[in-house]
């Protein structure tokens, strides 16, 4: 059907370089609220747990990558307590969690990431979590090489190579 294909564009896609006009595009205000949340809780209001309720994956994983990489212990707690992160079933928005609360130092995350990387084997999640727990130093270190004794046989080759190499595993190249 050419009138169709002319519609569609289709030389423009397959063929040649770059976006065609007719591609979608995404509505620049989408994450307007995300983003007002974002500074309204860096600012020091309450993190609103109504409006977390109702976003999507997309706005929640905005929220959390957008945060300050540093947070106090309390505004974590905060977080947890009035969103229950560390017990939210998607596996991405509580990635996005445990890599934050991890890298701060957060003792109460640390039961749930042990579980998540227990039941978890992708590569995506598995080995950022462990670097983050390396990077902690005298704190990380030691419960990332726990969690990965228990948890490496359950892993990948490919995955295994990977986290070995960042734990330090003798051997791993």
């Amino acid at each position: 059907d050419a009138d169709l294909e002319r519609r569609l564009m289709l030389d423009e896609w397959v063929y040649r370089p770059g976006l065609p006009a007719n591609v979608w595009r995404p509505d620049p205000a989408a994450f307007a609220d995300v983003d007002r949340a974002v500074t309204a809780f860096t600012g020091g209001a309450a993190v609103d747990a109504a409006a977390f309720s109702g976003w999507t994956t997309a706005e929640r994983l905005r929220f959390l990558n957008r945060l300050p990489r540093r947070l106090p212990t309390a505004r974590l707690a905060e977080l947890d307590g009035a969103l229950h992160l560390s017990a939210i079933g998607n596996n991405e928005v509580l990635f996005a969690w445990l890599n934050l609360a991890l890298g701060n130092r957060y003792d109460p995350a640390v039961a749930p990431a042990e579980r998540f990387l227990a039941s978890v084997g992708r590569r995506k999640f598995v080995l950022p979590l462990f670097e983050t727990l390396m990077a902690q130093g005298d704190w990380g270190q030691p419960i990332a090489r726990r969690i990965y004794v228990r948890t490496r046989g359950g892993y990948h080759a490919v995955t295994r190579g990977s986290v070995d190499r960042v734990v330090g595993v003798p051997g791993a190249r």
